[in-house]
C-alpha cells in the first residue's frame, strides 16, 4: 500500500478522536506553514476510507453520538473521520 506524505498526515490527525474536513485543514495549514484547502484534505481523506484506514460517521447531535455512514451518503465536509484498527497498524508501518 502506498501512501503520500499528505495521507499521511490527514491519517495521524484523526488516529484517536473523530475529526472534520475543516479542523484538519486549519491544522494541518499552520503545522506546514502553508495554505491547504479543504478539497485537498477531503480528496485524502475519501482516499484513506477507501483504502479502508478510516471510518466514516456522521455526528447525530441529538444523542450527542457519531453514527456509522458511508463515503457517498454525505458532502465530505459533514462527515467526521476515525482511523480504525488496519489504519492504526498501516500507519505505524509507515513510520517506523
Amino acid at each position: 500500500m502506498y501512501l503520500s506524505a499528505f495521507e499521511l498526515e490527514v491519517l495521524d490527525r484523526v488516529f484517536d478522536d473523530y475529526e472534520a474536513v475543516d479542523i484538519i485543514r486549519g491544522d494541518i495549514a499552520l503545522d506546514l506553514g502553508r495554505p491547504v484547502s479543504e478539497e485537498e484534505v477531503a480528496s485524502a481523506l475519501v482516499a484513506l476510507a477507501h483504502s479502508g484506514l478510516v471510518d466514516v460517521f456522521v455526528y447525530d447531535a441529538t444523542s450527542s453520538t457519531y453514527r456509522p455512514a458511508e463515503i457517498d451518503s454525505s458532502s465530505v465536509a459533514d462527515l467526521w473521520f476515525l482511523t480504525n484498527k488496519h489504519g492504526r497498524s498501516e500507519y505505524a508501518r509507515f513510520v517506523a
